[in-house]
């Protein structure tokens, strides 16, 4: 019992662990999904659903799932989401998303996508949201080009490259996915 108590006091402080850590360090989990993922000793039950998929540009891709991850022991819940980015078909990263950080992320997206040029005087511009796990979203301009850049990771990243309707089809998947772990958690 006392391993338990451990257990949950580690999830518990994530959020404030990850506030106080080395930003480089790529074994300290940053969400309540990834300390999850990362016990052992412990039997993790994942549920999830997948929900839908963006093939991107130069065979990239980035795909959304709502999770569901249950202590066995103790039926103890988190929740979230994971994007999966594919840069190549054998190069990827998966980012796990807490609920609590969902709707952020959606306002992050929806406020990269209403920028313009008028943001500066200058040429170009670039615009980014970052989630605790190393999401980044990036609208990227230039005076010919622009692209969206979904990366995964902080060592060994993976990056997907949509134009900007796939930036509003990837909100549309996210706020999915939520509503997905909303039925879920008003039924049980």
């Amino acid at each position: 019992m006392k391993a338990v108590a451990a257990l949950l006091a580690t999830i518990g402080f994530v959020s404030t662990l990850s506030a106080h850590q080395d930003q480089s360090s790529s074994d300290v989990p940053r969400t309540k999904l990834e300390a999850l993922e990362a016990v052992s000793g412990f039997v993790i039950i994942r549920g999830f659903t997948a929900i839908g998929k963006i093939d991107g540009q130069m065979q990239t891709s980035v795909e959304v799932e709502s999770n569901e991850f249950t202590i066995a022991a103790t039926g103890k819940k988190a929740y979230g989401i994971t994007v999966q980015v594919k840069q190549t078909i054998v190069h990827e990263h998966t980012s796990h998303i807490d609920y609590e950080e969902i709707e952020s992320l959606l306002k992050g997206i929806e406020n990269i996508a209403k920028i313009d040029a008028t943001v500066t005087k200058l040429a170009s511009f670039r615009a980014d949201y970052k989630t605790a796990s190393d999401l980044s979203i990036s609208r990227i301009s230039s005076a010919d080009r622009e692209i969206v850049a979904v990366t995964s990771g902080r060592i060994g990243t993976a990056t997907a490259y949509l134009s900007l309707a796939d930036l509003q089809s990837l909100r549309e998947l996210i706020a999915k996915a939520k509503r997905t772990i909303d039925a879920v958690k008003s039924v049980g």
